[in-house]
């Protein structure tokens, strides 16, 4: 830096060489023909920055006030937090509902439910039987009670004292018509029972029923009652196992009328299906059914439900709105 100084001040004290020779006044004078610390501010006029080459300057070439005005310069500081996030905004109007969309091809037909699990739900060909049914019982498909064994509903029956005393019927007329009792191999259901119910007596429970056609070569009679009736009553105030008719510890079966007297399977003398089923086989006809059904009365007032009556490969959930038919 000094040496550039130097040079830029020889240039300056040109008029030094006033009196020297052609030759001499034409040589630069240069930073060596000065003496170190021998020129002067005072020597140096209109010095800009544009006479300084770039990088030859340092710190130790600027005055003490220079030096401290820069150490004094600020710094930069440290980044600030974030802000927080502000509350976010209402939500705007609601939009204009927009043009209805153009209705889409109808789908292809469905397939018709079949009988199972996934049949659709339907009463068929059940309902109540009138000309079985004295006074006015309550006789409805509802939901419940409590966790019926299938499903969500059961058949209710709401059995009167009287007088008279009440019966009621349930049952089908149509689908079993023409069957052999023969053929009959599984027949059971499932009961809902109260205490109130047990306290009139034992047993005070419902029935299933088949309308037959006897066929016996004893009698000339063609109509007989062929009913089943549980042994004793189920537990109160809850569903109860699956009753087996076809078991002689279940209950009991009996027939009404002629075919009772010559079969001996009455109310007096009972027997088990296989027995009614050996003395209908009196090597006449077969004994035909006519209608199946599940009944109460008249014996003494009943309020409960029933559910998951089965006929041989078929049970029925009595549902609110209807009857399924499912497989076991």
């Amino acid at each position: 830096m000094r040496d550039h100084l130097k040079t830029i001040a020889a240039c300056a004290v040109t008029a030094l060489a006033v009196g020297a020779t052609t030759a001499t006044a034409a040589k630069l004078i240069t930073g060596a023909d000065v003496k170190n610390n021998s020129l002067t501010g005072a020597d140096i006029k209109n010095l800009r920055s544009g006479d300084i080459r770039d990088g030859t300057l340092q710190v130790r070439d600027l005055s003490p006030a220079v030096r401290s005005a820069l150490a004094r310069a600020p710094t930069a500081g440290s980044s600030g937090v974030d802000g927080r996030n502000g509350a976010n905004g209402t939500n705007g109007a609601t939009g204009a509902t927009g043009a209805t969309g153009v209705r889409g091809p109808t789908g292809p037909q469905g397939v018709p439910g079949q009988n199972g699990n996934d049949a659709s739900i339907s009463s068929g060909n059940w309902g109540v039987m009138s000309r079985n049914t004295i006074g006015s019982p309550d006789i409805d498909l509802r939901g419940g009670p409590a966790t019926p064994p299938i499903g969500g509903g059961s058949l209710k029956f709401l059995v009167g004292a009287g007088p008279p005393l009440e019966k009621a019927a349930y049952g089908n007329e149509q689908d079993f018509f023409g069957d052999p009792v023969s053929g009959l191999t599984a027949v059971g259901f499932q009961v809902y029972t109260t205490g109130e119910n047990s306290g009139l007596g034992n047993p005070n429970m419902p029935s299933i029923t088949f309308e037959v056609d006897p066929n016996l070569t004893a009698t000339a009679s063609n109509f007989s009652s062929l009913v089943f009736v549980p042994g004793a009553n189920s537990a109160s105030n809850a569903w109860s196992p699956y009753i087996d008719a076809t078991s002689a510890a279940a209950g009991f079966w009996f027939m009404t009328g002629a075919a009772g007297t010559a079969t001996a399977c009455n109310q007096t003398t009972t027997c088990t299906l296989a027995q009614v089923q050996t003395a209908l086989a009196d090597g006449g006809d077969a004994a035909l059914i006519l209608t199946a059904a599940v009944s109460k009365g008249r014996d003494f007032a009943w309020q409960g439900a029933i559910d998951g009556l089965r006929i041989n490969n078929e049970v029925f959930d009595f549902e609110e709105s209807g009857v399924k038919t499912r497989t076991p």
